[in-house]
């Protein structure tokens, strides 16, 4: 899956335990990125279910 925010696949992001993602995944690992949080899709749809 790729980050909603920078596109930048899962897999080159930090783990984090701050996110409310599932995948539980912090900032973007490739240099220059300035991508704070993974964003994925799930994320999206549950919040305009609300």
């Amino acid at each position: 899956m790729n980050c909603k925010r920078c596109h930048h696949v899962a897999q080159i992001h930090e783990s984090s335990t701050q996110s409310d993602s599932l995948m539980r995944l912090g900032k973007c690992a490739i240099p220059g990125c300035t991508c704070k949080q993974y964003l994925d899709s799930i994320e999206q749809i549950d919040d305009e279910l609300l």
